[in-house]
């Protein structure tokens, strides 16, 4: 065959290919944010109970607040993973001896333990296939319901999107529960379009599928259903009973395979399942609370706008035309309606919660451009211009207008993340090129990696701030201090908090440098700040010399 022949005939699915590298490598950037510490909240609650479930050969997670489809779906890329560790020399960045030296916060105490951080890079990476599935699944769909061309907008809208890529990285099941929600719709819109049983019966796979990930998925199970009623009205004939009791059977089937010991511990998924129905509808959270109802809706659909942008947004209004001319759509835009009416109700505020509205958005996108390219076609056939070639080029021009540059930002944004070092691990250089000192103290509060104290050339030892603080000091060692302390205790902490302040400022002549944050110049103001009984993201650090006997003087 030859080029151009090659190039007429597969041309497409090379576009297609092309932009599924794109997203790969983009969220792929960000898949070491941090590492070897931890930036990201919710991340131990799936990635360290895998890795003790992998420890202990205890499959019960004992952990119910999300449904636990990820944490399996981790513990086997765990395993996988353990073995290429057995496998790396003494020399590797990251080995194991065996399986025991794998330490986690139920070892330490401390919740954002992790030795081995090349276990949570490797789950981040599952997170990412995960996210560039969602990408060629919204082309799917956009195809089904219009046409590759639409399906292609849709899904690069989804590829290039700030935010949809960062919640692609996190070890966590928002994004992944996008994936199966959308599965769902996908098999459902097959099914109505082939009247094939096997394609109801995927959809309701993924019902329990998306349950078992995340429970406020549960209205997925909306979608087969309501995929009924519409063929009952198309064709009452090709609707079997038996279907309507399927509906429940299969997803529920599918959940207790993936989560067993929702029954087996009932006690324990009662209390989890139930403190997050009572988090979410009654108590709220802290700084994320808002009044359900309208109060909500409208700092939601700010959220959207923040994330989509003005130009963007004014595209997927547009978008919403497009179920004049695909009723399917407006089957395919019940599941985000009934996902954001129901989430609305409750109190707390995350947005994440709402990722899985986000293949939508792309798809009522590039319904937009669909609309446009139909006003400029009646255009052209009301003037009689000849040339039928200038629609779709006006229209791709339009769009690579819209999507080339978010590509860029997003491009340059997940390069500058590859790069990125946390401050702590930024700071070894400096360390190691101070001269005049033979060994190092170093804070505890720093929380300091033992990849990062690995690579140290001087003999450390790690102490609590206020030890440092009253114990005797010599001029041979370095000082290694957190250069501002903070506590979500406040009150209980207010005392100790004040003194490591108080004497951070007096110590100021002999503060010998300061690494800031890090070299991502990031200014949320949480960065830089040491705090107490939980992580830090790239906290400021002090390297002092000793400063005993002149303060005594």
């Amino acid at each position: 065959m030859q080029i151009q022949e090659f190039i007429k005939k597969y041309y497409f699915s090379v576009i297609v290919i092309a932009l599924l590298f794109f997203a790969l490598i983009v969220r792929y950037y960000h898949t070491k944010i941090g590492l070897p510490y931890l930036y990201y909240w919710d991340e131990p609650q799936t990635a360290s109970t895998a890795l003790h479930m992998m420890k202990s050969g205890d499959l019960n997670p004992h952990f119910f607040a999300y449904g636990t489809m990820m944490i399996y779906a981790n513990l086997f890329v765990d395993i996988l993973h353990y073995f290429s560790l057995m496998g790396h020399p003494p020399t590797a960045e990251s080995y194991l001896t065996h399986i025991d030296e794998i330490l986690i916060n139920v070892d330490t105490g401390w919740k954002w333990t992790i030795s081995h951080p090349s276990f949570y890079h490797w789950n981040r990476v599952l997170s990412v296939l995960l996210g560039v599935a969602t990408v060629f699944v919204t082309f799917l769909v956009g195809r089904l319901l219009f046409n590759r061309w639409v399906g292609l907008i849709a899904a690069a809208f989804l590829a290039v999107l700030p935010f949809h890529v960062i919640r692609s990285t996190w070890v966590a099941t928002d994004s992944p529960v996008a994936l199966f929600v959308l599965l769902v719709v996908l098999f459902s819109l097959l099914f109505i379009k082939s009247q094939k049983l096997s394609y109801f019966i995927l959809s309701l796979v993924f019902v329990g599928v998306a349950i078992a990930t995340k429970y406020n998925s549960g209205l997925a199970m909306l979608i087969p259903f309501i995929s009924l009623l519409w063929l009952t009205f198309i064709s009452k004939e090709k609707v079997k009973t038996y279907m309507w009791f399927l509906v429940p059977t299969i997803p529920i089937a599918v959940f207790l395979m993936i989560m067993p010991y929702a029954i087996i511990d009932l006690p324990t998924f009662l209390r989890h399942v139930g403190g997050e129905v009572r988090h979410y509808k009654v108590l709220g959270q802290a700084g994320h609370t808002l009044s359900p109802g309208l109060g909500h809706l409208k700092f939601q659909i700010l959220q959207f706008y923040s994330h989509i942008g003005f130009f963007n947004s004014i595209m997927i209004g547009l978008g919403v035309l497009g179920i004049l001319f695909r009723p399917l759509f407006i089957f395919t835009l019940m599941m985000p309606f009934l996902y954001i009416s129901y989430m609305i109700g409750t109190k707390v505020g995350f947005h994440r919660n709402f990722i899985q509205v986000y293949p939508f958005l792309a798809l009522l996108f590039a319904s937009g451009f669909y609309i446009v390219y139909k006003i400029i076609e009646q255009v052209r056939i009301r003037f009689a211009w000849q040339r039928a070639w200038i629609t779709p080029i006006a229209v791709v021009s339009l769009a690579l207008l819209f999507l080339v540059p978010q590509a860029s930002t997003t491009y340059a944004l997940a390069k500058m993340e590859k790069k990125a070092r946390d401050s702590r691990t930024h700071a070894i250089a400096t360390i190691n090129a101070t001269q005049g000192f033979k060994k190092l103290i170093i804070a505890q509060e720093l929380r300091m990696h033992k990849q990062d104290l690995r690579k140290l050339n001087l003999p450390y030892k790690i102490k609590p701030f206020l030890n440092i603080i009253s114990q005797k000091t010599d001029n041979d060692t370095l000082y290694i201090l957190p250069a501002l302390v903070t506590s979500y205790k406040w009150k209980k902490d207010q005392k100790k908090i004040a003194t490591m302040r108080n004497f951070v400022t007096s110590i100021e002549p002999f503060i010998i440098t300061k690494v800031s944050k890090n070299d991502r110049g990031d200014t949320r103001s949480y960065v830089g700040i040491t705090r107490l009984y939980h992580y830090s993201i790239s906290p400021d650090i002090l390297l002092v010399k000793n400063w005993r006997k002149v303060l005594e003087k």
